[in-house]
């Protein structure tokens, strides 16, 4: 399998391609890659499109549109996870799910004024607008708040992925704001933050190969895809249909049918 990030910024994992948001770009991109399957990953619905119109180009059979609407550096964190050794392209949706449940994002920005998600209060709003105001948000738990000297993010996992504005929000922001050196700084990019000034951060709690582990530990559940009949967890990523199990068998001595168990437990959506 091999990922190619559509509009990803500089930084990524160096077994990731990146290229930029455009149709022809992508196209000749998937033409260079010698692997069977490719994963076009996406973060914004631009290069969303762009993905869609390029399976439409060079057909579905190895191509594999993977969507997630995250911050940037969470996006990072998973695209590291997916450059694992011996991963499948029908695994990618599995193992996205599992690394970002595993994943914390903060931001700092210098205004909220123009914040849509998550909502800030209208005295955020009103302080924004004050001298030296910044405020931590929480993607995960959807809050804001205002910065008082500490962002917490949590220590302990083994990838830290950064980006940030090219003027900072607070002095010595690396130094006071984060529990160790990153592994990763992502250049040129477009995080999407309104704030003219921002900092953000995602980790991972433990180790990214646990949690891709954790993914694959569970693909006995995983169903097949009507169309193309690939491995699905939740949805195929070539055919976009959604997963729908097979009811077992009817026993014998004329037992009535029963539902697999296994029908509607444990399966990653």
């Amino acid at each position: 399998m091999q990922v190619i990030a559509i509009g990803g910024p500089e930084g990524l994992h160096p077994a990731v391609h990146r290229v930029e948001t455009a149709l022809g770009a992508v196209v000749e991109a998937v033409a260079d890659l010698l692997a069977d399957d490719v994963v076009l990953a996406t973060r914004d619905e631009p290069a969303r499109q762009v993905a869609r119109s390029a399976r439409l180009v060079l057909g579905p059979e190895r191509i594999g549109l993977l969507h997630v609407d995250v911050p940037v550096t969470a996006w990072a964190v998973l695209l590291e996870g997916l450059s694992a050794q011996g991963l499948t392209a029908s695994s990618a949706r599995a193992v996205a799910d599992e690394v970002l449940s595993h994943t914390t994002t903060r931001a700092l920005l210098s205004s909220v004024a123009s914040l849509q998600r998550p909502t800030p209060t209208f005295r955020q709003h009103a302080g924004s607008y004050l001298p030296r105001a910044a405020f931590v948000i929480d993607t995960g738990r959807g809050t804001v708040a205002r910065f008082r000297g500490r962002l917490g993010v949590p220590d302990g996992g083994d990838v830290l992925v950064v980006a940030r504005s090219v003027r900072p929000v607070v002095r010595d922001e690396d130094e006071d704001l984060l529990p160790r050196t990153p592994d990763t700084e992502l250049t040129v990019a477009d995080a999407g933050w309104s704030a003219s000034r921002w900092f953000e951060v995602s980790t991972i709690d433990g180790a990214l190969s646990t949690a891709v582990a954790n993914a694959l530990s569970r693909s006995y559940l995983w169903g097949a895809c009507d169309a193309c009949g690939r491995a699905v967890a939740g949805a195929c990523i070539f055919c976009d249909i959604t997963e729908r199990r097979a009811r077992t068998a009817r026993p014998d001595r004329g037992e009535p049918s029963r539902p697999n168990l296994l029908d509607t437990q444990g399966v990653v959506s």
